[in-house]
């Protein structure tokens, strides 16, 4: 059987330094502490706005939620849950290690997080570490349905085949790699309880190193991927440069992600290879709860000109029409080519209302293998869109090809 040291009765995971000092288990010290309260106290509302934001843009000023928007709310409740259980607000789900204390959470707020594994209880450094265990996974399902709800919102943009071909592998791929890493952090020891009780005897584990690191770097090349996937596809409008680079920046915004798991990447090899792993993971879950907020917020960010339009017309501008130019979406044509505007808007995507940076849908029925979307050519004071159903524009387009 496994025995710990003692220290004053109290047993532990392991001994501290010898030049350590006094050692305090009811206040023990903790790192970065603070911060984390902070950056959840305040990017967890944030994340809420945005959200509600999203959902309220969706419901009562557009066309209605979406798949994207489920994979958003899952994605949120993902982060809050892995924000809160790291800080202690949830304590009591879940039969504690110890019956004796009714504690279930050895985080930030019961002295387990953010502390050094000898100045806590065995039973506290068992309850933090039952919580990393619960946290990785939970977090890793944020990481794919925040990414999911992206892609499906990318499907919307454009009905170029190579376009949605790429998105629907990115699916395929983020898809795979979320159940299979999520699986993976579940039963990374035999028994899974191994991966947190240090009295269970026998059994095996994974080398979790190896999982983590594949973990973080395929989350940035993922994200470096939804960055880069549009950008070709908005470079090739016909619109004016500064609404491309309007539409560039808000993809941008987007990819903060990029930089905060690169940051968590840097973190990673201190934390896989340290013997007090409750104090030096402490400033990797700083950037872990700067981005789970971040995706919610960068995620709802489409939404936000026509949600600020409605509410503050004078500032973002009139709720008036749009001015169209010659968009076209497509393969070069080896033929004549006949395309039909019909009835409403659904039939073309583009930047609309107002030169807005704002992404419109079109509809899936139409064009799904590729083609050319033709809106009519308008002067500077043509055709306008008043998002009513009152009239059908209908224009035929020829293109003729020399040899």
């Amino acid at each position: 059987m496994t025995t710990f040291p003692t220290i004053n009765g109290t047993e532990v995971f392991r001994l501290p330094p010898a030049d350590y000092g006094p050692l305090d288990f009811d206040n023990p010290r903790q790192q970065k502490k603070l911060e984390h309260y902070l950056i959840f106290g305040l990017g967890a509302p944030l994340a809420l706005i945005a959200l509600l934001q999203r959902y309220y843009t969706k419901v009562f000023l557009s066309k209605g939620l979406q798949i994207d928007d489920g994979f958003m709310f899952l994605g949120w409740l993902c982060s809050v849950l892995t924000q809160a259980l790291l800080i202690g607000i949830s304590l009591q789900l879940y039969q504690p290690l110890d019956s004796s204390n009714p504690n279930f959470i050895a985080s930030i707020a019961e002295g387990g997080m953010c502390a050094h594994s000898w100045e806590m209880s065995l039973a506290d450094f068992q309850r933090y570490s039952l919580i990393s265990y619960l946290c990785g996974p939970i977090y890793q399902l944020c990481n794919g349905f925040i990414k999911l709800s992206l892609l499906s919102f990318y499907l919307h943009l454009s009905p170029q085949r190579w376009f949605r071909i790429a998105v629907w592998f990115t699916i395929g791929i983020v898809t795979a790699y979320t159940v299979i890493i999520t699986f993976m952090m579940w039963f990374l020891c035999n028994p899974p309880r191994k991966a947190f009780d240090f009295k269970v005897e026998g059994g095996s584990c994974t080398d979790a190193a190896i999982l983590y690191m594949a973990t973080a770097v395929s989350n940035i090349v993922t994200d470096v991927i939804l960055f880069v996937l549009p950008i070709p596809m908005v470079y090739n409008l016909h619109m004016p440069k500064i609404q491309k680079f309007g539409a560039i920046v808000v993809f941008a915004i987007g990819s903060l992600t990029v930089a905060t798991s690169v940051t968590r990447l840097v973190y990673l090899p201190v934390v896989l290879a340290s013997t007090d792993v409750s104090w030096d993971s402490a400033p990797a879950n700083i950037w872990t709860f700067i981005e789970a907020n971040l995706f919610v917020i960068c995620g709802s960010m489409p939404t936000l000109r026509k949600f600020f339009k409605h509410f503050m017309p004078r500032i973002v501008g009139s709720s008036g029409g749009s001015r169209y130019g010659t968009t076209s979406y497509g393969q070069h044509q080896q033929s004549n080519t006949l395309s039909r505007v019909r009835k409403g808007r659904s039939n073309y995507a583009q930047f609309p209302e107002d030169n807005a940076t704002e992404l419109e849908r079109f509809s899936d029925d139409d064009n799904k293998n590729g083609g050319t979307v033709v809106v009519g050519n308008a002067s500077t004071e043509g055709l306008r869109d008043d998002h009513s159903e009152r009239a059908i524009l209908q224009t035929q387009t020829f293109t003729v090809q020399y040899s």
